[in-house]
């Protein structure tokens, strides 16, 4: 027979929620470090006209 795993503790929420603040924290420092950036605005893309015309695919009278 297979070994029963060894018991864990239970994760307090308080900690899953102190999980998401420190990565929402770093988040926002990325975002705010990425507009302040000279290379952070994101680039248009360069055929948009030609694939909007690519999804008509029928045009009504």
């Amino acid at each position: 027979m297979a070994k029963r795993p060894t018991p864990k503790r239970r994760k307090p929420k308080s900690d899953g929620r102190r999980q998401h603040s420190v990565f929402m924290a770093w988040e926002i420092k990325r975002l705010v470090k990425l507009q302040n950036s000279p290379y952070g605005t994101p680039a248009e893309p360069k055929n948009k006209a030609d694939k909007a015309l690519e999804g008509i695919t029928r045009i009504k009278a």
